[in-house]
């Protein structure tokens, strides 16, 4: 199973993999999402390694600020909450 950083699997919970996306990780966080915030970078990708952290998940902070402000713009305020917890259930088997 392909993870993101912050608990997203890729090859079932992002539209952009294999598009135009090879996965977070393999990207480096490099992904082309991050120009939408001005970044080249995914803020939270950036945010963990930063920190020395292989994923959000020792952080124990998420979801933080930077989840919320990196909300895709498509889901409601229910598949928000779904995909937060589904993220958050993903972390919670490889910390």
């Amino acid at each position: 199973m392909k993870q993101s950083i912050c608990g997203v699997v890729c090859a079932t919970d992002c539209r952009a993999y294999k598009v135009e996306c090879e996965g977070c990780n393999e990207l480096e966080g490099k992904v082309s999402w991050a120009a939408y915030y001005n970044k080249t970078h995914c803020p939270i990708y950036s945010c963990a390694t930063d920190q020395g952290f292989s994923s959000c998940g020792p952080c124990g902070k998420a979801p933080c600020r930077l989840w919320i402000e990196t909300r895709d713009p498509d889901f409601s305020d229910e598949e928000f909450e779904r995909d937060i917890a589904n993220r958050l259930k993903n972390l919670s088997c490889i910390s």
